[in-house]
């Protein structure tokens, strides 16, 4: 949000963090990759000449003048791009600019090890010219293109999005904040190991044939395991059950639910445990105890374990509350 970024006089915020980040970091990445690619083209010579020729320097100073002239050029034109202070059309040529003078640099230096390699046959050269010119050439393509496509004005995002449902929700119904939660539904420890237990016995018999099945059977049990876990969500739209937080096998809109009470049910009652489907109703339990039943506008039935009966009750409370409403009544 704007909070994170500095401010003018008139409250409206004068750096674009994003162009700031870009205008950063690229110019890193091509120091990185300059250096990188010296060590693997240049790394045989002792001393490299600089592009514009003088006395033969150290490869470490080599790699310093150009990361030095990248970031300058990069960092220092960019960030000047990054204010919004300066006219729209100003920081599109300053950013553009700034892509195209960093390339070129890289290019330069790029070229200056290619040409004082000298590999093969190759007569070495101060400068590959063939790679500063194909090199030059991307690089103002680059800077124009960026010129182009940057879009200078603040963008909406779903982090703003997010935000203003939530102020018009607590302006309309100070408790709509509120109408969110989840939580976690898994078997109970002793089942778990009643499951455990039930494979690693006759998988360890079954080893006498094959190691294989022991796995086998372990596996199968950790699965069975995975779809007695689930995560349970409502919000203000929808209750939504995903075994294993990751499959969605229950899903009740707020506008079908007529009515939802917390109760301290027995699993067997209500089909057993995992999930259950039949005649328009549904149940995702994972022990017997505090879980809630919803009843819903087609006639139907969902149940759904919770934690504790504090969980069961909040979760009750929230669906009664948006019981019959879609998520355009605020």
């Amino acid at each position: 949000m704007a909070s994170k970024r500095g401010h003018g006089t008139e409250g409206k915020p004068n750096i674009d963090v994003r162009a700031l980040r870009f205008a950063l970091i690229f110019p890193g990445l091509l120091s990185a990759a300059l250096v990188a690619g010296a060590f693997l083209v240049g790394h045989q010579h002792g001393s490299m000449v600089l592009p514009w020729g003088g006395n033969p320097v150290s490869l470490p100073s080599f790699l310093a003048v150009g990361v030095a002239g990248i970031v300058v050029l990069g960092a220092g034109i960019g960030s000047q791009g990054a204010r919004t202070t300066v006219p729209r059309t100003l920081r599109r040529v300053l950013l553009g600019t700034a892509m195209t003078l960093q390339l070129s640099a890289f290019t330069l230096f790029v070229a200056t090890l290619l040409g004082q390699a000298g590999r093969g046959d190759l007569v070495p050269l101060r400068v590959d010219g063939y790679v500063l010119l194909m090199g030059c050439g991307l690089a103002v393509a680059m800077g124009l293109v960026l010129s182009l496509t940057f879009k200078p004005d603040e963008q909406w995002g779903a982090a703003d999005d997010t935000a203003l449902i939530r102020a018009l929700e607590a302006a309309a119904d100070p408790d709509a904040v509120n109408d969110r939660m989840a939580y976690v539904i898994h078997p109970r420890s002793s089942v778990i190991m009643m499951i455990l237990l039930a494979a690693l016995l006759p998988g360890a018999l079954l080893t006498l044939l094959t190691p294989w099945l022991l796995l086998a059977t372990v596996g199968v049990a950790l699965l069975v395991i995975a779809t007695l876990c689930a995560t349970v969500q409502v919000d203000r739209r929808q209750l939504t059950v995903k075994i294993s937080g990751v499959i969605a096998v229950l899903v009740a809109p707020c506008e079908e639910v007529q009515a939802a009470v917390s109760l301290d049910i027995v699993a067997k009652d209500y089909g057993g445990w995992g999930l259950r489907k039949h005649s328009g109703s549904a149940s995702f339990l994972t022990h017997s105890g505090a879980a809630v039943v919803l009843r819903q506008s087609g006639g139907g039935r969902l149940v759904v374990s919770a934690p504790n009966l504090d969980v069961a009750d909040e979760m009750a409370a929230i669906l009664n509350r948006r019981a019959g409403k879609a998520q355009q009544d605020r």
